[in-house]
């Protein structure tokens, strides 16, 4: 809903002034939903469509998503998906924290434009990007709902579970 006011004082209301108070135009938010399997298996649904990998995953390492980067202030795990159509993406969740040779921990993690670096508050950035959207990119912003959930598999693997709304991002 747009408001308008008309300016109060009587030398902009002789100019015919009138101030916009809507804000800025609301922002077109997508559901994006995915999960990353200990067995190193990728699926991404959003747009209508679902895109799979096996053997895709990279990143941090499964079946425990241990992190690879010694000293780093994020932990990241990515995949590579495609439908039968060819048409394919990249999808890449940034973690806030250190997981350097430990498993991803277990928890809800929010989601975010960009964790900060080396934070210990459970946060996420979700990225998917897909040929079928050739100049944007699929993004959580701070406003983003949903979350991202990991979750311990038998064994002791982890299950990546992403339920976010997502922008589309020029870029």
């Amino acid at each position: 809903m747009r408001i308008t006011a008309l300016c109060s004082t009587a030398a902009l209301v002789a100019t015919g002034c009138i101030q916009d108070l809507s804000g800025p135009p609301a922002v077109e938010t997508i559901p994006l939903r995915a999960t990353i399997t200990p067995d190193n298996r990728c699926t991404v649904e959003t747009l209508g469509r679902t895109y799979t990998s096996i053997g895709h995953v990279r990143g941090a390492t499964p079946p425990t998503f241990t992190g690879t980067l010694e000293n780093s202030g994020f932990h990241a795990v990515g995949c590579w998906v495609a439908m039968s159509d060819g048409t394919d993406g990249d999808f890449v969740l940034l973690f806030s924290g250190d997981s350097f040779q430990k498993p991803f921990e277990v928890g809800s993690y929010l989601p975010r434009f960009e964790p900060p670096y080396g934070s210990s508050e459970k946060l996420v950035s979700v990225s998917f990007q897909t040929v079928a959207l050739p100049d944007h990119r699929l993004k959580t912003v701070d406003q983003s709902t949903g979350a991202v959930t990991i979750e311990a598999a038998p064994g002791g693997g982890r299950i990546i579970r992403v339920d976010v709304s997502v922008i589309k991002y020029e870029g």
